[in-house]
């Protein structure tokens, strides 16, 4: 049965029977609960027609009577409802009823209205029976459209109503689904809600964005429709933010230059460009497939010609991409835009290449699937020709967690890009790569997973070390920033400090660790000085004292870089004389002060400095500003490297206990004896410790058993160096009973101990009394002599005679000549051991550790320790008047120059192995290196026997060349030894490992800038004359003399063949000579120093060189005058590329008459106007210079040099075949030397390959010997 309409009241007031507003909101409201109560499908629309009618009457729409308007609005949707599907009202009607529908829903916000369940009504209505589809069929809508989304997002900002929120989004997500097309303005304001909440997730607030729910919810429901919308949104927004006039696009965009960007720029509205990306970010974020269409034009942009556009397309894509996880995978469902934008380190603009960079961290740091793809960019932004580019990649790296970077990014070629970065010349780039790195160190370090696998943890403190080599003063401070602020950083735990040192050191390299030890020294250095000047200024009273506190300040800020303006701020600093601070900087600089108290100062004088304010009084009066920033660096870099942080005494204390747990751990001793040598105070305390650990290890050794894991000569070592650094004569005595065991400990070493133990034992005692050394030195000869070749403990004897000879000289004066020529005749003379066949050709080095601890090798052992004692005995008698010092000597030296020059074989019958002979003609240089030192020598240690080193510089081991190159440095650093042996190291020019070259290179160079200074002293020059030494050497050489003869047999004649070979004659001659000349000039060449060289050259003109084996001398005596006339080219073509001038030197040196004769002033004269290089070759020697000159500046490759199959410098490499003479058994010493001695050539030629130099020559293969004529 159908329902009718029951209300028959009038609702429209007339004239003639008006109706108060009173009668009338309670028909309404009776007529709006009848209708709300209808059934839709039981109504009888007939009874609806009169009423219906009547609520569309404009008295009713237009009443000004809130309550008036919502009844008739909820009738009205009551109306529609019951109608439906057919709306019973025109278009006209209907627009206006929506727009009174519309009004009424501003007034949601008013909760306490007594109308508002009515307002609450009208709203479910509308979402319920989805009224709102009618609104959009009907023409001119768009306005109404509008005012619908604007009310309910005004509402959403004043109303938080979960209900009310659902009834919203379901009426506009109805009016989405309807329309065809939205206005921009209505999607600009659901949009805009994506960009306001961004602003809050980078402020990371908690508030939330009122309708930014609503326009999630919009676009999640409608995804499909809102895709094709937003695509039209985009477009629209870029064609506006965008001026597309191709005529004022400039197409010359090929370059990285910042000011070729394209001329589009100014017609871009860059910010409104930004927006738009932003948004489709944080759709891609929440709503990412509404996106579908929309990154279709990201992909065109990524290759759009105008930089603004390109670069902010391809920040877009990078934040698409850091967002994850996300519903879809933007690399692979959109695999052609991602391609794309992976290209865009290839960028030809650097600015693109950057955008790019700027977001890989994020994209990192939140995923690990796209690692890979990534690295690959990474790579090349890390090698690109931009500095920019290359400073924003490790800017990028660093925004990295290290967990991450280590775990999921890290790969070989990434680690080995980064190491090489350290050398970046930009010290922006630099500074932050040391940064970053040492970081990563520090996180592993701190997590203690420093392990033996990872390689790269473990390269990155090696690298950063190794940069002191270049001896920069920038590089130097960041070095040390990064030691001691995250390599090894402050630590309250003594333990955990102790062990990240242990760590660091065990994991440095030789050359690494050399420059940590170098450091250290620096600290003990520094702390002196800086001792003495706080002392200076705490007592200044005196005018004096000023010019002293100002020439250390001076000598201080030299090791700062400019940057820091050290003298300035340093001298502001202690002018201020702060009591508080003085006194902490001196707690800083005690050695004797504890870890905790050195730390705590250092703190607070940071912290003062921070806070203090600038005063112009103390301003060192050079009119400039002085920079807080710059005094806090300064004096935070002269705390740390002159404060005692790691050889203080806690870190001491733990590290004896460790020592004493571990007695094999070798790094424990390591560092142990460089304290000793370096900053021997802060064992003072614990040294009696460790007296007592060796004392007490001593009763539980089993000598005869192998001594590598227990031998104790580490800590007798650091016994013997704490005593001598303290510089006491007379310092283990027999006071007590513990000093008498350890007396006995000593003792039973130099007799049953390891070789080395017996060393330190002797030298332990030889510091004790006379009363005590004197009768235990006489009883240990006693026991060890007569020396008993198979005794175990042979080699222990022959060490401790060997220190005896050294020290005490009268405790084995009776013997000293038996003891000669038994060693000479058991030792030297005889192999007890054979090379096996199977170990020809693979086995030629024997490591210490073998050398020592492997009972196969005693034998070479033996002989090593021989040569020793031998070279210690000369040096004991090298200052008694009463011996014939060269008797005794030339036999001694000739053996050890014959073992250098027969490549380490001296023994006649039985072949020695090439292990020993490579560690025998090794120690053979060592000991002339050590006799060179005493002047009384020079005359048997002559220029003859120093050129024969160059086999050793060159010798076709590495090891061999690696140690003897080591050793002259260090011997030329300590002045223990003569200068003229400096240009043995030039010979390194060949030199085929780049390491050993590089290294020492730097030395040289280092080592040159120290005497720079030394003007007025006789050291002034001593580098720019041992260039002259350099030239006589190369002189002298006999593959120079033998390249030289077969250049002079040739005729100079018509005959083209001949002219052809002289020429690659006289090439190969060149090459030879100037490969040492640019290599020498390369390193010491300045614009102060090049006027002298040149003049030094010109001066052998006026000289005739001497030949060291004057034998068939006249063939060659005018090949010394060629290398001068190359030398003044070379230095010419290096002053006119560096625009030096060449001046006349105003100076006149002699060269040395040891190398050099004088010459008539006429001869001279005649030599000076000749010119003995043919003009023709002129051409071939500059394209040689230049080449070589490219080659040592690093401008290009060196060319590689081939290995020749078991190929060496220093004699046989497989045996002598030659019988030696009958030994003559009184004096075997002398007989050695007897060949030498007397020019004799006595290595035979039985193997034209067996011995040919380092530096291979392509045109041939033959062996040097400096006895060849």
């Amino acid at each position: 049965m159908s329902q009718k309409l029951k209300f028959n009241e009038e609702i429209i007031s007339t004239a003639a029977e008006p109706i108060s507003s009173k009668d009338l909101l309670l028909r309404l409201s009776t007529l709006q609960e009848e209708l709300s109560n209808m059934d839709q499908s039981s109504i009888d629309l007939s009874s609806l027609e009169s009423i219906k009618d009547d609520l569309i009457n404009k008295k009713l729409l237009k009443n000004t009577n809130l309550g008036i308007q919502i009844l008739v609005s909820c009738c009205l949707s009551d109306i529609l409802r019951l109608f439906a599907p057919n709306a019973p009202y025109n278009n006209i009607n209907l627009l206006n009823i929506f727009k009174l529908f519309i009004n009424q829903f501003a007034y949601l916000t008013n909760v306490d209205s007594s109308y508002y369940n009515n307002y609450i009504y009208l709203l479910e209505r509308v979402a319920e029976i989805e009224l709102i589809a009618l609104l959009t069929d009907l023409d001119n809508c768009e306005k109404l459209l509008l005012q619908l989304f604007e009310t309910f997002y005004n509402l959403s900002n004043n109303v938080s109503n979960d209900h009310l929120e659902s009834l919203m989004v379901d009426i506009l997500g109805e009016v989405i689904s309807e329309v065809n097309q939205l206005d921009l303005k209505i999607l600009k304001l659901i949009l805009n809600k994506f960009l306001v909440n961004s602003k809050n997730l980078k402020n990371q607030s908690k508030f939330k964005v009122p309708g930014f729910n609503i326009s999630l919810k919009l676009c999640e429901l409608n995804s499909d429709k809102m895709s094709r919308l937003i695509t039209y949104f985009f477009s629209e927004m870029i064609l506006q933010a965008t001026n597309d006039n191709d005529n004022d696009i400039s197409s010359d965009s090929d370059s990285d230059d910042e000011n070729k960007s394209s001329s589009k720029r100014g017609t871009i509205d860059i910010i409104q460009l930004k927006k738009i990306h932003n948004l489709a970010i944080e759709l891609w974020r929440y709503v990412p497939e509404v996106l579908t269409s929309v990154l279709g034009l990201l992909d065109n942009e990524l290759e759009a010609e105008d930089l603004i556009i390109r670069s902010t397309a391809t920040d877009t894509v990078s934040n698409i991409l850091s967002i994850y996880p996300s519903r879809i995978n933007f690399s692979s469902n959109y695999t052609e835009t991602y391609m794309n934008w992976l290209k865009k380190p290839l960028d030809i603009s650097f600015e693109i290449r950057i955008c790019w960079l700027n977001g890989i961290s994020k994209i990192l740091e939140n995923r690990n699937d796209l690692s890979n793809d990534l690295i690959n960019g990474i790579l090349k932004t890390l090698m690109d020709s931009n500095e920019k580019v290359r400073y924003q990649t490790i800017i990028e790296l660093s925004k990295l967690k290290p967990e991450t970077f280590l775990n999921n990014i890290l790969n070989n070629s990434l680690s080995n890009a980064l190491l090489k970065l350290l050398r970046e010349k930009n010290p922006l780039i630099r500074n932050e790569i040391i940064y970053f790195l040492s970081t990563l160190y520090n996180y592993q370090s701190e997590n203690n997973i420093i392990d033996n696998d990872n390689d790269f943890i473990k390269k990155i403190p090696n690298n950063i070390l190794e940069l002191i080599f270049i001896n920069d003063l920038s590089i130097n401070s960041t070095v040390d920033l990064a030691l001691f602020e995250k390599l090894l950083p402050f630590s309250d735990n003594p333990k955990d400090r102790v062990n990240k040192l242990l760590k660091l050191i065990s994991i440095l390299n030789p050359k690494s660790l050399s420059s940590f030890w170098a450091i250290m020294k620096r600290q003990t250095q520094l702390s002196s000085v800086l001792l003495k000047l706080l002392t200076m200024v705490e007592n200044n009273n005196e005018d004096d004292i000023d010019d002293q506190i100002n020439n250390a300040i001076n000598w201080l800020s030299k090791s700062f870089p400019s940057s820091y303006e050290a003298e300035s701020c340093l001298k502001y600093f202690f002018n201020l004389k702060n009591k508080r601070l003085i006194r902490l900087m001196i707690l800083c600089s005690n050695k004797s002060i504890d870890y905790d108290t050195i730390v705590n100062s250092i703190r607070e004088i940071l912290n003062r400095i921070n806070e203090m304010k600038l005063n112009n009084e103390f301003n060192p009066g050079d009119n400039k500003l002085l920079n807080k920033t710059n005094i806090y660096n300064t004096i935070k870099l002269l705390l740390l490297r002159s404060s005692n942080i790691f050889y203080n005494i806690d870190n001491i204390y733990e590290i004896i206990i460790m020592n004493n747990k571990k007695l094999n751990d070798e790094t424990c001793k390591l560092l142990l004896n460089n304290i000793s040598e370096i900053c021997p105070i802060v064992l003072e305390s614990n040294i009696k410790s460790l007296i007592n650990s060796i004392i007490n290890l001593s009763k539980s050794i089993d000598f005869e058993a192998n001594r590598i894991d227990n031998d104790c000569y580490h800590d007798l070592k650091i016994i013997y160096n704490y005593y001598i650094s303290n510089g006491n004569d007379e310092i283990i005595n027999n006071d007590n009973d513990n000093d008498n065991e350890f007396h006995n400990c000593l003792f039973k070493f130099s007799i049953n101990g390891s070789p080395k133990e017996s060393k330190y034992s002797i030298k332990l005692l030889n510091k004790t009394s006379n009363d005590i050394k004197t009768p235990l030195f006489t009883k240990i000869v006693n026991i060890v002599w007569p020396l008993n070749i198979d005794s175990i403990y042979f080699n222990t004897h022959l060490s401790t005679l060997s220190t005896l000879f050294q020290y005490d000289i009268l405790s084995v004066d009776t013997i000293k000549e038996d003891i000669s020529k038994y060693l000479a005749t058991y030792v030297l003379l005889k192999n007890t051991i054979k090379e096996e066949e199977d170990e020809k050709d693979t086995i030629t080095w024997i490591d210490d550790k073998e050398l020592y601890y492997n009972k196969q090798n005693v034998n070479c052992l033996s002989k090593i320790l021989t040569m020793k004692l031998l070279t210690n005995w000369l040096v004991s008698i090298n200052d008694d008047l009463t011996i014939d010092v060269e008797s005794v000597a030339k036999p001694i030296l000739s053996m050890l120059s014959s073992y250098i020059n027969r490549g380490g074989e001296i023994v006649s019958q039985e072949d020695t192995p090439e292990n020993y002979r490579s560690r025998l003609r090794l120690h053979a240089g060592y000991q002339i290196l050590k006799l060179n030192k005493f002047t009384i020598f020079n005359s048997i240690i002559d220029q003859r026997r120093i050129n024969r080193l160059i086999l050793l510089i060159q010798d076709s081991n590495n090891n061999v060349r690696l140690n003897f190159i080591n050793k002259i440095k260090k011997k030329l650093t300590q002045h223990k030894l003569n200068k003229k042996l400096l240009p043995l190291l030039y010979f390194v020019a060949f030199e085929p490992d780049r390491l050993i070259k590089e290294s020492t290179s730097i030395w040289i160079r280092a080592s040159y800038n120290k005497y720079i200074n030394k003007s007025n002293t006789a050291d002034s020059l001593i580098f720019e004359k041992s260039f002259i030494t350099l030239i006589h050497m190369i002189f002298n050489h006999p593959e120079f003399k033998e390249l030289f003869v077969e250049y002079n047999s040739i005729e100079d004649n018509d005959n083209e063949n001949e002219i052809t070979i002289k020429a690659e004659k006289f090439e190969e001659l060149a090459k030879f000579g100037l490969t040492y000349i640019i290599y020498f000039l390369s390193l010491i060449v300045t614009s102060e120093n090049i006027s002298v060289l040149f003049y030094l050259t010109q001066r052998i003109k006026q000289y005739k060189g001497k030949c060291l084996i004057p034998e068939n001398s006249e063939k060659f005596e005018d090949s010394i005058y060629i290398l001068s006339e190359l030398t003044e080219i070379s230095i010419k073509f290096i002053g006119k590329i560096k625009n030096w001038s060449i001046t006349v030197w105003p100076g006149k040196i002699n060269l040395p008459i040891e190398l050099f004769d004088n010459l008539d002033d006429l001869i001279a004269n005649n030599i000076i106007k000749k010119t003995f290089i043919n003009e023709k070759y002129f051409e071939i020697v500059d394209e040689i210079i230049k080449r070589r000159w490219k080659i040592e500046n690093g401008q290009v490759g060196q060319r590689k040099v081939r290995n020749k199959s078991k190929s060496t410098i220093s004699g046989d490499s497989k045996t002598v075949k030659r019988k030696l003479d009958a030994l003559d058994k009184e004096l075997p010493l002398k007989k050695i030397s007897r060949n030498i001695d007397n020019n004799e050539e006595y290595v035979t030629k039985t193997k034209e390959n067996d011995v040919i130099p380092t530096r291979n020559r392509s045109t041939r293969a033959k062996r040097i010997n400096y006895n060849e004529n």
